[in-house]
């Protein structure tokens, strides 16, 4: 009996973990957003403290889960990381084991369903978030300020808005590696302005639950950035070949 009685509660845990990383991975469940108390938790379930402890320490294992100690304690939904994923594609870049050309291949893979879940799943926290994001980019140019935070802020809102949290975590890092690529590039004004354009147009196809639009626009403007910053990169490596040989000269 004792045997049968652990197994129907390692049963019961393994299904209150299933259900929670299901709320953590549609975005029911936010970072930082604490959970009910085990007691709680296992009147809802209608099983013991003991099965929902187990829930929490494998999620917490899984890192899905904070555990805090104390009075002000109990179990929070930890903020994920995607720095190990970026660390390791920015590692092969500077190896030179992927190019520009794959992280092009990648994003253009990646960013256009992400928006068409955007325009799909979005509510309308998701969609304020968006906007403002936008109008400070905006405000950022019109400034002659630095609105590059903003631009990667905004694909990382975008991910927000799709609600699916393998996708946040790849498009987070693809974004930071592209960001990664561009420092130190001294891009026109004018295209600074059309990516602000193009930013402006998908948060409003967002908004309007238009997907198949916010689809083809972030497909457009993805492959119009990276090919920019192909044509950017190409120019860098031709004015450090040709100093390199006017300096071997002298």
């Amino acid at each position: 009996m004792p045997e049968l009685r652990r197994r129907r509660s390692h049963r019961v845990s393994e299904t209150i973990a299933r259900r929670l990383k299901k709320q953590i991975s549609t975005g029911a469940l936010n970072p930082g957003e604490k959970l009910p108390p085990e007691r709680d938790m296992a009147q809802r379930f209608r099983t013991s403290r003991v099965s929902v402890r187990e829930a929490y320490r494998s999620l917490e294992e899984l890192g899905l889960l904070t555990i805090r100690r104390g009075a002000e304690g109990g179990a929070f939904i930890a903020d994920l990381d995607h720095g190990p994923v970026m660390r390791s594609l920015s590692l092969m870049l500077r190896l030179g084991k992927t190019t520009n050309d794959e992280i092009t291949e990648a994003r253009l893979l990646i960013e256009p369903p992400i928006a068409r879940l955007a325009a799909r799943r979005a509510r309308p926290e998701d969609i304020e978030r968006l906007q403002y994001v936008v109008r400070q980019q905006e405000n950022a140019l019109r400034r002659r300020g630095d609105y590059s935070p903003f631009d990667l802020q905004f694909h990382r809102s975008v991910a927000e808005c799709a609600r699916n949290l393998p996708l946040k975590v790849l498009m987070d890092a693809l974004s930071d590696l592209t960001v990664e690529v561009v420092a130190g590039l001294d891009l026109p004004s004018g295209i600074q302005y059309q990516v602000c354009d193009s930013h402006r147009l998908i948060a409003d196809a967002i908004e309007r639950h238009d997907e198949d639009e916010a689809f083809k626009l972030m497909l457009h403007h993805v492959a119009q950035i990276q090919s920019r910053l192909g044509r950017a990169l190409a120019r860098q490596r031709r004015t450090k070949k040709n100093a390199s040989r006017n300096g071997t000269r002298r």
